[in-house]
């Protein structure tokens, strides 16, 4: 979805001048210094590349054919949903579309000016016509008003790329960059034009107040009244006296509502970049608090193997140590013999293991509900019902599964703890 503004402009140095190099000296002066300038991308029948060499010729261009009007310019905006400013494939593209759209308007020399710094955010194409038609050699004529033609043939590029189409479009409100065009190059007003405009795409302008400290950065002031709004006020460097424009007299974007849609855009991007460096601060608590627990439970690399100081295993207290994931769940059917028993590890042998077993007071019935009847050398060991047996095997895996690497081994201790005492419990009852 695209919106297509026109401007003639009379200065062909100070438009393409703010195309490559902004809204002010200062910053020309900056970039061409640095070798750079704020293009982002860019077509031309002059040259492939935004260098100040094919800034000249254009220019040149643009001021040699004599003609009062030296350059119509195009603003093409899309919608932020459309093109991410932050990919050069996507600006890239816009400028691709931007050059198919003059090549359909005119028969010219033209440039296509992309910039990644809206105040909106929104990918948006500069086209600049040099108003010289190289067919009839006439000034140019035609796709001069939104409403005859330029809308029409905009929508027709954007159908035909696959692109929206603004389903109801509206006359365009005139931004900046053709408002600056009426305004002698250089003067009060484009020069405090200038001014307003970078302030308003500083992302600290969140709000009035932030602005106005912005605003006061480049010695403008804010000034607010009941019967004109938002004026704008700046030292003239002609008379030496202040100078003040109406908001509305330069652009609708300078007003109290414009300039609050870029207010809450700059907010969001804040909001935004804030939210994501607090996940980046509770990712990084998180994964620091697993390390502690790795470290506070001897879980790393010595534990792994089973060498370390602090291996994993169930416990102090029961005379062994493992590492869990050799847990061997299939011996928890057995039963422990005596108070030394713990649950069985593969490759290792439990204590008591070697030790003789006493006959005990003879076999339970085989038939007795509930029990199942011992045989071999574990007869006459107290057994303990089949459903508490599926009920802590079930407990043991779930405790495996939900938290493998932290706790594991202080509920395994537990767990060996209480089938030690329900052991005592069952060979006191025999022994009654």
């Amino acid at each position: 979805m695209s919106i297509i503004k026109y401007k003639a402009s009379k200065s062909g140095a100070s438009s393409i001048d703010y195309a490559f190099y902004g809204d002010s000296g200062t910053q020309k002066m900056l970039h061409l210094a640095a070798g750079t300038s704020r293009v982002a991308a860019f077509r031309s029948s002059f040259g492939d590349l935004a260098t100040p060499a094919v800034r000249d010729v254009i220019v040149a261009a643009a001021e040699g054919h004599g003609r009062k009007i030296h350059l119509h310019t195009y603003t093409l905006a899309f919608h932020p949903d459309e093109f991410d400013v932050t990919n050069p494939e996507h600006l890239d593209r816009v400028a691709a579309v931007g050059e198919r759209l003059v090549k359909r308007m005119h028969s010219a020399g033209y440039a296509v000016v992309v910039h990644d710094d809206a105040d909106g955010g929104h990918a948006h194409a500069h086209i600049y016509v040099v108003n010289h038609d190289d067919l009839t050699g006439q000034s140019i004529q035609r796709y001069t008003s939104w409403k005859n033609g330029l809308r029409q043939l905009n929508d027709e590029l954007m159908e035909s790329e696959g692109l929206r189409v603004l389903p109801d479009p509206e006359r365009e409100k005139p931004a900046w960059i053709q408002r600056r065009e009426d305004f002698t190059a250089g003067g009060f007003e484009q020069v405090l034009g200038d001014r307003v405009a970078a302030a308003l795409r500083d992302p600290r302008s969140v709000d009035r107040e932030h602005f106005e400290e912005v605003l006061a950065e480049r010695d403008v002031t804010l000034a607010v009244t009941d019967r004109d709004g938002w004026s704008y006020k700046m030292r003239r460097t002609d008379t030496g006296k202040l100078g003040r424009k109406k908001s509305s007299g330069l652009t609708p974007e300078f007003t109290a509502d414009g300039a609050q849609e870029i207010f809450n855009y700059h907010a969001q991007r804040a909001a935004q970049a804030v939210r994501e460096r607090d996940e980046e601060e509770r990712e990084k608590e998180i994964s620091d608090g697993h390390l502690g627990r790795f470290e506070s439970t001897g879980v790393g690399t010595e534990a792994g193997t089973g060498t370390g100081p602090a291996d994993r295993g169930v416990g102090t207290d029961t005379g062994t140590e493992a590492d869990t994931d050799d847990f061997d769940l299939e011996a928890l059917d057995a039963e422990p013999a005596g108070d030394e028993r713990v649950p069985a590890v593969r490759g290792q042998r439990r204590p008591g293991d070697d030790r003789g077993r006493e006959g005990g007071a003879g076999r339970e019935d085989e038939g007795a509900p509930g029990r199942r009847a011992a045989r071999g050398p574990d007869a006459g060991r107290a057994t303990s019902p089949s459903v508490d047996r599926d009920a802590e095997r079930d407990a043991i895996e779930a405790m495996l599964v939900d938290d493998a690497v932290g706790d594991v081994a202080s509920r395994l201790a537990a767990a060996a703890s209480s089938r030690r005492s329900r052991s005592r419990t069952h060979s006191r009852q025999k022994g009654a």
